[in-house]
């Protein structure tokens, strides 16, 4: 199986557009933008989660962290959390 993780733009965001002000979210560092891309969806589990990576400093510190259950997560948003953070740091080298 392939995963495909897409760049947070207007265009990947504009479902949210009636939540949130899409252009100061774009300008966030954090890795919210990129989870509503891929399709989390906004509500306090993916602010949660954002946080929790916005924090840590690896993903397994990620996936240790004790506010969230990430094993209980599938493996599917396992593995597209881990490409959402090398994504989203690729993006941030550039």
């Amino acid at each position: 199986m392939t995963i495909t993780i897409v760049h947070p733009s207007i265009e990947n965001l504009q479902q949210f557009s009636d939540s949130f002000d899409i252009e100061k979210l774009l300008q966030s560092e954090g890795v919210l933008p990129w989870l509503l891309a891929n399709g989390w969806n906004y509500d306090d589990e993916s602010c949660l989660i954002a946080n929790i990576i916005d924090e840590s400093t690896s993903f397994d510190e990620v996936l240790n962290s004790e506010e969230f259950d990430f094993n209980a997560l599938s493996d599917e948003s396992k593995k597209k959390l881990n490409q959402i953070m090398r994504e989203k740091l690729y993006s941030q080298a550039d």
